[in-house]
């Protein structure tokens, strides 16, 4: 396989992997949150700040597979 097919399945395979990464990323901090919620009695605001937490991670991963598929397709700036 040439060099710009094996960049083509790489890039392929980050952006598929994506949806799963953010799904993860904002229920691990929802449910983090949760938990932490029960264990000290302050509920609503650690579920929310789970969330919060969880969907800045999304957002970064985001951001990471935005510029990596950039970089690979454009070149680095």
């Amino acid at each position: 396989m040439d060099i710009e097919g094996k960049k083509m399945w790489r890039m392929a395979g980050s952006t598929g992997a994506i949806g799963i990464e953010i799904a993860a990323a904002i229920a691990i901090g929802y449910f983090g949150g949760h938990w932490l919620d029960q264990h000290f009695g302050t509920s609503p605001w650690l579920t929310i700040g789970g969330f919060v937490v969880g969907l800045g991670a999304a957002v970064k991963a985001l951001v990471r597979v935005v510029r990596e598929y950039r970089n690979t397709m454009v070149g680095p700036r």
